[in-house]
């Protein structure tokens, strides 16, 4: 299993990605609390305090080589989205979630951040079968997952609302640069 005393910054045409910080905790709290995200999440922390705590754990988790979490910054860093990957038990496999600020949506932005993303994640953190979770609903969401060559493998229900289980396999359309 691949561990990283830090993680790398990543970057892509304006868009940068390091590793969450406790300083990112209020404007990640904020961002998780607007309506359009929130209505397709887990309940996430609910105050920065609550965030740092989670920050905290992410970094002790990465330093185990279980956990490979970003902010995304853009403009002059601005935190405006958080990628994260969860290593299963296999740890050639790892869950996937994401979410990026409202006002980046459609604009590229997303799929400039998670090509980088997932290029880490299969050439550096050494993951070969990623796992994501996206309510039926959410079609923002089902879109993307679609576009990147993930594969429904199952339905299950979360929070009242059905989900689809989706995997991508390194060796599916996304394209990694060697």
């Amino acid at each position: 299993m691949v561990t990283f005393e830090t993680l790398p910054d990543l970057a892509a045409d304006g868009i940068r990605l390091r590793e969450v910080q406790s300083e990112d905790a209020a404007a990640l709290t904020a961002l998780f609390q607007l309506p359009q995200v929130s209505e397709h999440l887990d309940p996430p922390p609910a105050t920065p305090e609550e965030f740092s705590g989670w920050i905290a754990l992410s970094q002790s988790r990465r330093a185990e080589g279980k956990a490979a979490c970003y902010s995304v910054l853009t403009g002059r860093d601005e935190v405006s989205g958080l990628f994260m990957a969860i290593r299963l038990d296999d740890p050639d496999r790892a869950e996937i979630g994401f979410a990026l600020a409202p006002h980046l949506w459609g604009t590229g932005v997303f799929m400039k951040t998670i090509t980088v993303y997932l290029d880490f994640l299969f050439t550096r953190w050494g993951v070969k079968t990623l796992v994501g979770k996206t309510a039926m609903r959410n079609e923002r969401g089902v879109g993307v997952m679609r576009k990147l060559g993930a594969q429904v493998v199952d339905r299950t229900e979360r929070n009242g609302a059905e989900e689809y289980v989706w995997t991508l396999e390194r060796s599916s359309k996304f394209k990694v640069h060697s």
